[in-house]
């Protein structure tokens, strides 16, 4: 399965082709106690549609933190969280 996320970051919307192994890469890094930052780093410029990678990279070089804040969005839209119960 592979999705394609847009998002609006500043003034500039970026096209994100999300797999089912990017996500998932990028969550068995984090919880094998990898840096978050770092994951979230590799995760979006795994993901970024080429043409806007380099502008990507301007945006992340600029901006502290940017990366996990675009990583905790598509991760959210890639896979919701779902509500489920326990019957008893």
């Amino acid at each position: 399965m592979k999705q394609t996320i847009t998002l609006t970051v500043g003034n500039t919307e970026f096209k994100f082709n999300v797999t089912v192994n990017d996500h998932s890469d990028y969550i068995d890094t984090i919880s094998r106690g990898g840096s978050m930052t770092a994951a979230s780093h590799n995760f979006v410029l795994r993901v970024i549609d080429k043409p806007q990678k380099d502008e990507l990279k301007k945006i992340l070089a600029e901006s502290p933190g940017a990366e996990v804040q675009i990583a905790g969005t598509l991760k959210g839209e890639f896979a919701p969280v779902l509500e489920i119960a326990v019957k008893k």
